[in-house]
């Protein structure tokens, strides 16, 4: 059985840039991919935001369904599909939910981005990446985007 590499989005530039490292290692190394997006649909429009209604929801989750396919296709279309899956995911802790899968699979990789938050929006946001790195249960791969000169 090939190895599996856990990849996870949520859309954002960082996000576009582990896509593309795990594109390349999954490229390079002949491994299979699960491609997840998870979010917290209460934290997904903003602090203090409120459980979506749930035909909002399902809109929701059809879109980010919709993302996942477009980013299978462009940045794994070289792996068969039966070497790419992929599923949305709402929960309330997502770096839990990446471990869950990650563990469940039996990935030896799990690649993510970062988006670099501090002080106050990173203590209301919280961090996945942080978290996923602490309770992983393989390696995990963090992609940060390149620092822009102040």
């Amino acid at each position: 059985m090939k190895p599996l590499i856990v990849v996870c989005t949520d859309f954002s530039p960082c996000s576009e840039l582990a896509l593309q490292r795990a594109a390349d290692i999954a490229r390079r190394d002949e491994t299979r991919v699960f491609l997840i997006h998870t979010y917290d649909p209460k934290k997904a429009k903003g602090p203090g935001a409120r459980e979506p209604a749930e035909g909002d929801r399902q809109a929701w989750d059809e879109d980010s369904m919709h993302q996942l396919t477009e980013a299978r296709h462009r940045y794994f279309g070289h792996l068969a599909d039966t070497d790419v899956q992929y599923d949305a995911i709402p929960s309330a802790h997502p770096s839990i939910e990446i471990c869950k899968i990650a563990k469940d699979t039996k990935a030896s990789l799990i690649i993510l981005g970062s988006h670099g938050r501090t002080g106050m929006l990173r203590r209301l946001l919280g961090s996945v990446a942080e978290a996923t790195v602490r309770h992983a249960p393989c390696s995990v791969f963090v992609v940060r985007e390149p620092a822009t000169p102040t």
